[in-house]
């Protein structure tokens, strides 16, 4: 860059602006075939003034690929230009920065808008200003688009060569290591050889998976202290079970989509992968996990007997759904108590919860008792002329001998006398209440799950579970007296 060039971008930017020189290596090795992170670093500064500011910036240390924009030293210089601290941008090749057009048109718009210089090391003199410029940036941004697709479908008929052959694509799984020559490099075409001690590990994985779930696995391999390449994890244990049909000595593409007998030996036996896939659809939910506590009739009334609030939850176990209590307390030994078990209980308690007849009897007796004075009865009779009234006005309204301002009118009247006797007829209504609470039994057996919980809400407050007894039963205030007399007075008592 020319001192007249380097005055005029100070003059935009200020005299404390940077240069930032972009350096990105799309292959993982360091020794690849690919120019050095130092060979882009040094090439870029023979374009820039002696003494200029600079800043670089690295998308190199794994695979980046060109064609995204989700790279942090991509965005690192997007924030750079954005911000003003950028006075220009050098890169060894355009194809370092994207092997995206569309990528590349938006960074050349935000350099123009910001005033920022494009320097290229092997396009050396090059400006892309201008209607000329702008279209030369374009050819070269598709022809680096044409490229990278034209090395990404090379790639792709590769990897399906391989397939085809029955080769092994992708890092070594577990149980197998590449073949290596004498220099300690892969050998091709590559050649999968099992390793004993890991494909001891694959079976076992394979044979616990017959009873247990992917993290109850991780689990026991952990405590059992089974070496692997990092911590057991539900992913780790999920992979071998994924890469099942590859251990039966086949090579698979697209997820499973298609198969081929592989060069490699296999590690499972046909009978092993049949009977743990076989175990695994077995306790498979089909359909939706059903909503905890959906279906609780003690939904946040059981406790635990160390004081939790216990949960519903529900599980498949060959097709049929159990439902649970659970005490999510970490560390509580207690066990997981069946929700019928507990709902039953709660239930049956409800249903036989009927005082002594000889104590209905009596008390009925000393109900009519009462309501047999002589006023009582003077009221009652003046309540039976006033029902009688009441249908005489209906049939009239009926006949049409009243008008409806009329009928209405006598009615209010009439039922506000009634309103106003004392209520005789307890009998009648004793008898009713004791009736319902006979036929409570067969209504509960019949009742919908929203009935029995609205009925347990009524009468239970708190029910205590003690590794799957029902320890304690708290009734609610209102329920309370009648429950704790009906546990003073049990049935054939007729003497209470």
């Amino acid at each position: 860059m020319s001192a007249l060039a380097l005055a005029a971008v100070q003059s935009v930017h200020g005299p404390m602006a940077q240069f930032v020189i972009y350096v990105r290596r799309s292959y993982k090795e360091v020794t690849a075939a690919d120019v050095s992170d130092e060979m882009q670093e040094a090439a870029c500064r023979a374009l820039l003034p002696a003494g200029a500011s600079v800043r670089v910036i690295s998308d190199s240390g794994g695979h980046r690929s060109g064609f995204t924009a989700a790279r942090d030293g991509y965005q690192a210089l997007l924030a750079a230009v954005a911000s003003g601290a950028a006075s220009g941008i050098a890169v060894y090749d355009l194809s370092r920065l994207a092997r995206n057009t569309r990528l590349m048109l938006d960074l050349k718009q935000e350099l123009e808008r910001h005033q920022v210089p494009l320097l290229v090391a092997n396009l050396p003199g090059s400006n892309f200003d201008g209607a000329t410029g702008r279209y030369m940036f374009g050819q070269f941004c598709m022809a680096n688009q044409f490229q990278r697709d034209l090395d990404s479908e090379r790639m792709t008929r590769i990897q399906h060569h391989l397939f085809e052959d029955g080769r092994h694509r992708g890092h070594d799984p577990l149980g197998y290591r590449g073949r290596r020559g004498a220099d300690g490099k892969l050998v091709h075409p590559r050649e999968l050889l099992v390793v004993p001690e890991e494909a001891e590990v694959v079976r076992r994985v394979w044979q616990e998976l017959e009873t247990l779930s992917l993290v109850a696995v991780a689990d026991l391999l952990n405590r059992e202290g089974v070496p692997h390449r990092g911590p057991w994890s539900r992913e780790s244990v999920k992979d071998i079970l994924r890469r099942g049909r590859m251990y039966l000595g086949y090579v698979v593409e697209k997820r499973g989509l298609d198969e081929r007998p592989g060069r490699h030996e296999p590690i499972l036996t046909e009978a092993q992968y049949r009977r743990t896939m076989a175990a695994i659809a077995a306790r498979t939910r089909v359909g939706n996990k059903p909503a905890p506590f959906r279906s609780y009739a003690l939904r946040g009334l059981v406790y635990c007997a160390c004081g939790t609030r216990m949960r519903g939850e529900a599980h498949l176990q060959r097709g049929t759904e159990i439902r649970y209590y659970r005490c999510p307390k970490l560390g509580c030994p207690a066990r997981r108590c069946p929700a019928d078990l507990v709902e039953e209980k709660i239930m049956s308690t409800i249903a036989t919860a009927a005082l002594p007849d000889p104590l209905i009897e009596k008390a009925r007796t000393e109900l009519r008792g009462r309501i047999e004075t002589p006023g009582v009865a003077a009221a009652g009779r003046q309540r039976a002329r006033l029902v009688t009234r009441l249908e005489q006005l209906k049939k009239q309204h009926g006949w049409g001998d009243i008008s409806d301002k009329e009928y209405q009118a006598e009615r209010e009247a009439t039922q506000a006398k009634l309103a106003q006797l004392p209520d005789g007829d307890r009998i009648r209504t004793f008898d009713a209440y004791r009736a319902k609470l006979l036929a409570l039994p067969a209504a509960i057996a019949v009742a919908s799950p929203a009935r029995r919980e609205e009925l347990c809400r009524i009468v239970v407050e708190q029910v205590v579970v003690n590794d799957r007894i029902v320890e304690e039963i708290v009734w609610t205030p209102p329920a309370r007296p009648f429950f704790e007399k009906q546990r003073e007075y049990p049935q054939g008592d007729s003497n209470p």
